[in-house]
């Protein structure tokens, strides 16, 4: 029989992104031993591929737009970008794609790293398959945090594989502009996306499925960004839907719901996320693999026995945002350590993105929505 290593912690954290950064440094902090597993980039989405590699696209394009504005500012801001320099930015605020940095930052921390690919193996059993191929086992005494995230949706298209298509992190770390980019989606990663390459000169058409843009926002939000896409030279088309696409050579051949057509250099899909919970050995603890894991308040998993297992940040599908994830992150500290299973704040800024050379953050509920609770009596302010 092959022995396994097998290591015990008080606490066991699946994933290292910054949810799962700040969920490792509180309950280290708070005197839990505890190690996080990482089978990627330390760091995760939000430092390599999402919020540091957008916003350093961004920019450049959002400084332009406003200086353009600026009375004596119009003629002198209006050049093109240096293409090469914005990107050059993008990759160090990426750090290259390098995390050595971030796992400097763990060992000062006091934070055990496992690389390699974790799984449930039962309760409080982890099961982490080591880049060499080896199994470690880690047995967790008090909690196991399931700090895996999101990644991109993809449509259920034929020839998917074979057509390449961008997801948010090919539209983040790309290492040139695409001549002519279509992005299907109306969201934040859509918005943004096409502000920042339409920026560096690429021909950009954006396809929406419904009749506005940042539909979980205020109608005047989306009109204002649509408006702002369009005079950038956004090609924007509502009500329209992809029925097939096929890349042939350096080509992407695109057919619509109407029949009308496109071709472009690359296509991104921003229709969504989906929770990166397919292969985490969710069966072993009676729980089904690819789903959103639900919570009650102390971000505990409600359908596993037990309070031994939470989901923090994306994965439970509360808000799919960072900053809401770190806060869940002290929420799971003090439950671990048997302090806080009382309310869970859930007032936080609605988005902290720009998506344009409008800015568009928010809080709350939107109009709509409070007036489907509260009653037509809800105001905006």
């Amino acid at each position: 029989m092959t022995n396994v290593d097998t290591r015990t912690y008080d606490v066991v954290v699946i994933g290292a992104g910054p949810v799962g950064e700040n969920v490792a440094d509180r309950t280290t902090a708070a005197g839990l031993s505890t190690v996080i597993v990482e089978s990627e980039l330390v760091g995760g989405e939000c430092s390599y591929w999402a919020c540091e590699p957008s916003k350093a696209l961004l920019r450049p394009a959002l400084l332009r737009a406003d200086a353009g504005r600026v009375p004596g500012l119009g003629p002198a801001a209006a050049g093109p970008l240096d293409t090469a320099a914005v990107l050059a930015h993008r990759d160090r605020m990426a750090a290259h794609w390098n995390d050595d940095g971030q796992v400097e930052w763990l060992k000062t921390a006091g934070i055990d790293l496992q690389r390699g690919h974790g799984r449930l193996d039962g309760p409080r059993r982890v099961a982490v398959t080591t880049p060499d191929g080896g199994t470690i086992r880690l047995l967790a005494r008090h909690a196991v945090a399931v700090c895996t995230g999101s990644t991109a949706a993809l449509p259920d298209l034929p020839g998917l594989a074979a057509l390449r298509p961008w997801t948010s992190r090919e539209a983040t770390s790309a290492p040139q502009p695409p001549g002519r980019l279509v992005i299907v989606g109306a969201g934040v990663v859509a918005t943004e996306m096409a502000t920042a390459w339409q920026s560096l000169g690429t021909e950009v058409t954006l396809l929406a499925h419904g009749a506005r843009l940042l539909p979980q926002m205020e109608p005047f939000a989306g009109e204002l960004v649509a408006d702002r896409l369009r005079e950038a030279g956004t090609d924007l088309r509502f009500g329209v839907t992809v029925t097939t696409a096929a890349r042939t050579g350096g080509e992407v051949g695109i057919t619509l719901s109407g029949g009308g057509r496109l071709t472009a250099d690359e296509i991104l899909f921003a229709i969504g996320r989906a929770p990166r919970t397919g292969d985490i050995g969710l069966e072993t603890v009676g729980l089904i693999p690819g789903d959103w894991l639900t919570t009650d308040d102390s971000l505990t998993v409600t359908a596993a026995p037990g309070d031994w297992l939470y989901a923090v940040g994306d994965v439970n599908r509360r808000a799919l945002l960072t900053h809401q994830g770190k806060l869940g992150a002290e929420k799971t500290m003090l439950s671990c350590v048997g302090a806080g299973r009382g309310r869970y704040w859930r007032i936080l800024p609605g988005t902290c993105g720009r998506w344009s050379p409008s800015e568009m953050p928010s809080v709350g509920n939107w109009l709509a929505i409070s007036r489907a609770v509260r009653g037509p009596g809800a105001v905006a302010v």
